[in-house]
């Protein structure tokens, strides 16, 4: 269930995309077959990854966001990457199709130029090329803990002394924030009055605020009726707070179907391997940016419409706390972090990622990576963040996208190929 679950969400949005092409090959002008099977790919991707049920791994936009492609996410986001991507291809392929067809390479040519040309234009008036100076040191702790390892018996004891030394370095860089993995303390904050107080010192130490990723448990709640249900949780202990008290408390509200909480009914529990899957509620956040920040927790970070969301507060800076140890060292960690690459350009802002296997880094809004560690072992970010270099997807957002796929889409319908 683990993995077929996620699979069934994803499954419609080829199909679909294959009918409407399929139909538009049959009924429109054929040099109009590229644009819709373009358009309808593009608009399946959309819609598989929104909502609570989305599923937006394997974008085709975040594979191309580290190609010459890059400029167009900030005017149309990671959408416009994998309709531009689509539209070379199909267009290519289109032509193949009838090698000697005058007509069908002369449309492909221009459509080849075109994006070229429209790219050109984005690059040029790109405003993250020209990006303020950063000037707010921030940092990232990667402690290197596999998942195994974490959830032992010993992984909790590890998991404070490794982190806290650390961080307690960081004292002489100065920072002005520093931001822990998801869930690296695996126990519940509000429970253990002894750990609260030890990190809030740990902040007052170091002279900067800390948040710190752990557990919740949120009583009120919970996805299948059990009594409780854990939170995944960041915790900020500010020096000058009292003694062993968070100023702050985020808790993850987007969680991850089949893995993190089960969808459905109770009795869905009683399904081979359902015991495997976790029991967390979502969180119910009065306030998602702090002082000009504003976290995202692992999954919450793949979804472009959420990071939109954030921006009504106007942040700064997007923090990303991800516990990508669960999948080891296979391409799900590199996924996730051109994840965060695509974020920074969508929204114009500077991002800090601290994974707790890596990778880990900051970010500028035109996609540089200007630190990054490696996947696996022990580490820290130090580095400067700045202004935020907006374009016009950070103001207006994924719906206008959608509505011109859809027009896209439908518009050559209008127009009965001539035979």
């Amino acid at each position: 269930m683990l993995s077929v679950g996620p699979a069934i969400l994803v499954l419609p949005a080829f199909p679909f995309a294959a009918v409407l092409a399929s139909l538009a090959a049959r009924r429109c002008d054929e040099r109009l077959v590229p644009l819709v099977a373009a358009a309808a790919f593009t608009l399946g991707e959309e819609l598989r990854s929104i909502g609570v049920m989305g599923n937006p791994f394997s974008q085709l936009g975040v594979a191309e966001i580290d190609s010459p492609l890059r400029p167009l996410a900030a005017y149309g986001g990671g959408y416009a990457l994998t309709f531009a991507t689509m539209l070379l291809g199909a267009s290519l392929g289109w032509w193949l199709l009838a090698p000697r067809s005058r007509r069908r390479a002369l449309t492909a040519l221009t459509t080849w130029l075109a994006i070229a040309a429209v790219t050109a234009l984005a690059w040029s008036a790109w405003p993250a090329r020209w990006h303020a100076p950063p000037t707010r040191r921030v940092a990232a702790v990667q402690g290197g803990i596999s998942q195994s390892l974490k959830m032992s018996a010993g992984g909790l004891a590890l998991a404070i002394t490794r982190y806290g030394s650390l961080t307690l370095p960081l004292r002489a860089q100065h920072p002005t924030l520093v931001l822990w993995p998801e869930t690296v303390i695996p126990a519940d904050l509000l429970d253990e009055p002894a750990l609260r107080a030890r990190f809030a010192q740990l902040s007052r130490t170091i002279g900067a605020p800390l948040w710190i990723g752990a557990w919740g448990d949120d009583r009120a709640a919970s996805p299948n009726g059990e009594p409780h249900a854990f939170t995944n949780t960041l915790y900020l202990f500010v020096p000058g707070m009292p003694i062993g008290e968070p100023s702050a408390i985020y808790s993850k509200a987007h969680l991850v179907p089949f893995a993190e909480y089960l969808p459905g009914p109770a009795w869905l529990r009683a399904l081979p391997f359902a015991s495997a899957i976790g029991h967390f509620a979502p969180g119910r956040n009065a306030q998602t940016t702090f002082d000009g920040a504003t976290p995202l927790i692992c999954w919450e970070s793949m979804f472009g419409d959420i990071a939109h969301a954030r921006l009504a507060d106007d942040p700064t800076l997007i923090m990303i706390a991800t516990d990508d140890a669960w999948f080891g060292d296979t391409q799900g960690p590199y996924e996730h972090a051109q994840v965060a690459t695509l974020r920074a350009v969508e929204t114009g802002r500077w991002v800090l990622r601290a994974g707790a296997t890596g990778i880990s880094g900051i970010i500028a809004p035109d996609g540089t990576w200007t630190r990054r560690t490696q996947l696996g072992p022990p580490a820290v970010v130090v580095g400067e963040v700045g202004a935020p270099a907006p374009g016009p997807y950070a103001r207006l957002g994924p719906t206008p996208v959608g509505v011109a796929l859809v027009l896209l889409t439908a518009l050559p319908f209008l127009r009965r190929r001539v035979r």
